[in-house]
């Protein structure tokens, strides 16, 4: 009975999240693509990645919008390799890619940084109502992470000053003290 009543709560579950995708679909194809998506497509055809599959993305995309940690409402990964680029030129191209698809006025750029060893990342945010989206571009030799989250800035402070994640606390136990023993205090001040 148990096991009848959890595989029709998972198909009913199923059929409700892809009763969406056709409209979903149609809105994608008549508007614009999304600045992650123009990420995204720059880095397959100029630098000819081989996107990466993350198996069961969908899956904890699927929890991270239902359980939302740390005030975390949805993201997007997505991973390449094989990257073909100059060192010399891949930073000014970079740049220049990442204005042309976050340079419109809401986003900001936050973050570029370029180590000795050659890995570059970017990161642009941009307000959304009460929410906060960032888009992060990480790029290391031949690999490439595009990263897009969108987050409550209020929530996530919630969740620094009292880590707790299905209401179990993540903070270190604050180290016990004895009691059996007298409390030692020293002064610097002369007897």
């Amino acid at each position: 009975m148990k096991r009848h009543l959890v595989l029709a709560s998972l198909l009913f579950l199923l059929s409700i999240s892809f009763a969406s995708l056709p409209a979903a679909a149609k809105s994608s194809a008549v508007s614009k693509p999304s600045e992650y998506q123009l990420i995204v497509r720059h880095l397959r055809s100029r630098y000819r990645a081989k996107k990466v599959n993350i198996p069961l993305m969908w899956l904890a995309r699927f929890a991270v919008s239902v359980v939302r940690p740390a005030g975390v409402k949805s993201f997007s990964i997505t991973l390449f390799e094989d990257l073909k680029f100059s060192a010399e030129t891949l930073d000014k191209e970079m740049q220049t890619a990442m204005k042309n698809s976050f340079g419109r006025a809401e986003w900001s750029p936050i973050l570029r940084a370029r180590s000795a060893e050659g890995q570059q990342v970017y990161m642009y945010m941009r307000e959304a109502g009460s929410s906060v989206k960032i888009a992060m571009v990480a790029i290391d030799k031949e690999n490439a992470a595009v990263i897009r989250a969108t987050f409550s800035p209020e929530r996530l402070a919630e969740f620094i000053n009292d880590p707790k994640l299905f209401g179990v606390s993540l903070k270190d136990k604050p180290p016990e003290i004895k009691t059996d023993q007298p409390a030692v205090i020293k002064t610097d001040q002369p007897k």
